[in-house]
């Protein structure tokens, strides 16, 4: 009689797969460099062009604000008040948002399109997105998914940052944006 195969571990039975999850602090690392490289782009942008070109007129408002400002630019909130009451500035700052969120998007939508699965950061530390199948490529509705539960989480709110420490939390090291796109992060 023939002897049953044998069982894979319990690990390959959840995820499907037989490479192990990227440690969450390798992943933590590889997201602050896919921020800091998408920020720093965001911020060439707004800078160099949108405030130059849209709005010249707020960066004298800007650099007054930052000479009468005395304790720190955010510490003197009269002043900050008043900053804000200016239509060209608020106006600049909606605009610099829009940038900033569709910069990220983005960033994280073609990184992990055109690099099949990884990002800079993700090349850096060695890591990659896969389906359950890593064989299997990832999906445009996924990317797109993946893509814009990162720019929310990350940008919109930092209460929603726990979402991405989750993946501490959990044996196969899934954040909430694996999770709901059925992703895995692995070495």
């Amino acid at each position: 009689m023939d002897q049953p195969p044998e069982l894979p571990s319990s690990a390959e039975i959840e995820i499907g797969i037989s490479m192990k999850p990227a440690p969450a602090w390798v992943r933590l690392l590889a997201g602050a460099a896919d921020a800091i490289v998408a920020g720093l782009f965001s911020l060439a942008i707004i800078i160099f062009f949108l405030i130059p070109v849209f709005y010249p007129e707020t960066q004298t408002i800007l650099y007054e604000y930052t000479e009468q400002a005395t304790e720190s630019l955010t510490g003197n909130t009269e002043l900050a008040r008043q900053l804000l009451e200016n239509t060209a500035v608020r106006n600049m700052v909606f605009a610099s948002q829009i940038i900033n969120y569709s910069l990220f998007f983005f960033y994280y939508l073609l990184n992990e399109w055109i690099l099949r699965g990884s990002s800079f950061g993700k090349k850096i530390f060695g890591i990659k997105t896969v389906r359950r199948n890593p064989e299997e490529a990832l999906s445009p509705n996924t990317l797109f998914l993946r893509a814009w539960l990162k720019t929310l989480f990350l940008l919109f709110h930092p209460i929603l940052w726990i979402t991405f420490i989750w993946a501490v939390f959990q044996k196969d090291r899934r954040s909430v944006h694996d999770l709901i796109t059925g992703t895995w992060v692995i070495d």
